[in-house]
């Protein structure tokens, strides 16, 4: 009997002192395939010089905005580890706030923060309530002989321009600092396997 209380000791005693396993948490697949993209818009990054005018095509860098499915959200704890802006971030504390969570103290305090979306997921947000991506690769994608190009300005009150023809003189009358397409106000919408439409709007 006595050998029986030991063994079963050492065995509560096994099972307290074995490691809780923590999980990783990371942004849902993007569903976009780089070899083969038919009918879609991404978040992309280029600059007027990616273009190859002669052979109608456009080098571009593909990106996905991150986006949480929101059981795995909703069974987080402290410990597991949230792939955050393409990082891993341990969790520490976690805080709802502003209609979403803030965690390791919310971007104030150099954290992380997630909101509510569409579609049972979860939106990592940064400053100026922008999202999160994450690079997929490089794409080179055919221009669709009718593309169009819709342009902001530089103020928000400016008006929108869209380019149906000249698209090229367009690209190279704009300042240098201008040329540059970024994945926070650029999107690329492809249909059919060509490139149909470049828009780009305005942020903070």
């Amino acid at each position: 009997m006595k050998r029986i209380y030991i063994l079963t000791a050492a065995a509560v005693l096994l099972c307290n002192c074995t490691p809780k396993q923590h999980r990783l948490i990371a942004p849902l697949p993007s569903g976009i395939d780089t070899e083969n993209m038919q009918d879609c818009t991404v978040p992309a990054v280029f600059t007027s010089d990616d273009f190859r005018w002669d052979e109608g095509k456009l080098n571009m860098v593909v990106y996905s905005q991150d986006l949480y499915d929101a059981v795995e959200i909703s069974q987080m704890q402290i410990g597991d580890t949230l792939i955050y802006e393409s990082t891993p971030v341990v969790i520490e504390s976690m805080v709802e706030a502003h209609g979403g969570i803030d965690i390791n103290g919310g971007l104030d305090e150099g954290g992380c923060c997630l909101a509510g979306y569409e579609g049972g997921t979860y939106i990592a947000r940064n400053w100026d309530d922008h999202a999160t991506y994450t690079e997929i690769g490089p794409v080179e994608v055919s221009l669709a002989e009718d593309f169009v190009i819709i342009d902001c300005g530089l103020d928000p009150q400016d008006p929108v321009d869209t380019i149906r023809t000249d698209q090229k003189a367009y690209l190279e009358s704009l300042e240098n600092s201008r040329r540059g397409f970024f994945v926070l106000n650029t999107r690329v919408t492809i249909e059919n396997g060509m490139l149909t439409e470049i828009n780009r709007k305005w942020i903070p």
